[in-house]
Formats: C-alpha cells, structure tokens, sequence
C-alpha cells in the first residue's frame, strides 16, 4: 500500500511543476495582455481629445449630422440675425472649431435667422386689420393709418404703405398705411418719400389735379416727391391742385 501511494505522489510532480514553469508564465503573459490590449485602450478612450470639427456656414441638419459622427452631442441651439448666411445655417460654435475636447462633450451652435432687412410686404387690397396682422407676423410696425379717398373701393381697404411694397428695410420699421376712404372732404395724403409717378397717380385717384412739378438737385433717388402743396393733413376736396418738387441728380461741377 506504501509503494502504492509513493507512485502517486510521484505521478503528481510533473504536473505541479508543468504548472509553475508553463501555467504561471502564460497566465502572467495573458493579464498582462488584457491590461494592454482591454483595461489601457479603455482608459486611453477616456482621457483622449479630439478636434472638434467645423460646422460653420452649413445647414442645421448638415451641422447636427457631422457632429454626432465625430462623436459630440449638440448643445444648445441659439437663434441669431446674421446678413450674411440664409436662415437655418450656422453662424457660430462654441467649442470652436479645431479645439480639441472630449468625445461626447456637447457642441454649442449658433443659427442664422436671416438678414435683420426684409422687403416690406405689398398690403393692397386687405383689410387694415389683416394689413397690422401681416406687418407684425414679419417684424415690422404699424405706425400711422392714413385715409385715401378712393370712391370705387370699400373703406378701408388698404392702397399703399410708406415706405411702398418691396421696399428693403430693417425689423422694426415703422409703416404708414394708407386705407380707402369716402366721397368728400377729405385730408391731403402724405406724397413725401414717394415716386412722382405714385404720386401722380394717388392724385388722380383722390380726383385732384397734378399743378406744377418743379425739381431740385439732391441725393435722395431721382424723382422722389420733396416737397408738396397742399401739406399732408390739409383738408382738400374734388379737384384741388397739388404742387410737387422732387429730387433731381446733383450735378457735380467738372472745374473742380
């Protein structure tokens, strides 16, 4: 039974030193291996800064799409007048492009809301109340209603604005509408600012006659009414006589 279990125990060395020469070293090797090729990259992944890239003058949808490519998260999304890029497109990020951050940090963008100028609206023929609804729905103003006596039209439709339809001007401009009024007395309409074809034409329609049209060198655009006679607000009735000046080219004396 001795000779027995000394065989035994001498059938287990090799296995025990199998163990020590080849286990323990490939064990050592394979958590050595998971430590460079698992737990480094891991933490490497953790700590490492990329660029963030440019999204600036593109759409929104375009600048969304490239960001969460390259690994970030959109931020905050602040609307901005810019005169130069159409709306919806990028004017500003924030980080900004080329710094270098973390993956999956959120990108702040800044988008165009267009142009802070806009052509003002052609109004004729509505309403005064749809006219204030539309200017308001585009930034702009009502300042001052004005009546035109238009006896074909119902009152208060809408026959002009100043500044006129498709005029360029800034949000917030002020506009003065000019609305249909009845048959009689009435107040002379403001012409200043105004074309003199427009001008004729609304003294026509109003039944007044065009007088005498004198012109005066200026840098306001050629043919713009200066001055008038009678002055807005005056009362007038059918067939009184309005009197303009209006701008000239400034001629630039050649002597000099």
């Amino acid at each position: 039974m001795k000779t027995t279990r000394k065989r035994k125990n001498r059938g287990r060395w090799p296995v025990i030193l199998l163990w020590v020469f080849v286990g323990v070293p490939a064990a050592i090797i394979g958590l050595i291996a998971l430590v460079n090729y698992v737990v480094m990259p891991l933490v490497t992944q953790q700590r490492r800064e990329v660029e963030v890239p440019s999204v600036v003058g593109l759409a929104r949808d375009k600048a969304v799409e490239l960001l969460t490519r390259a690994g970030f998260r959109v931020g905050e999304l602040r609307v901005v007048t810019d005169s130069l890029l159409a709306a919806e497109h990028v004017v500003s990020q924030h980080p900004a492009p080329g710094r270098r951050t973390k993956p999956g940090k959120p990108v702040d963008l800044d988008i165009s809301r267009g142009s802070d100028r806009l052509a003002i609206p052609d109004l004729a023929g509505m309403s005064l109340a749809a006219a204030q609804v539309k200017l308001e729905e585009v930034g702009l103003v009502l300042a001052e209603v004005e009546s035109l006596r238009m006896p074909n039209l119902p009152v208060g439709r809408v026959i002009t604005t100043r500044p006129a339809a498709g005029t360029v001007a800034p949000l917030g401009t002020p506009v003065v509408v000019a609305v249909s009024a009845p048959v009689g007395s009435f107040p002379m309409p403001n012409l200043i600012g105004m074309n003199v074809e427009t001008a004729s034409g609304i003294i026509a329609s109003q039944g007044l006659l065009l007088g005498e049209v004198k012109h005066a060198p200026s840098e306001e655009p050629d043919g713009m009414v200066l001055i008038q006679y009678p002055e807005e607000g005056s009362p007038v009735r059918d067939r009184d006589t309005c009197r303009l000046i209006v701008a000239s080219p400034v001629v630039e004396d050649s002597a000099r």
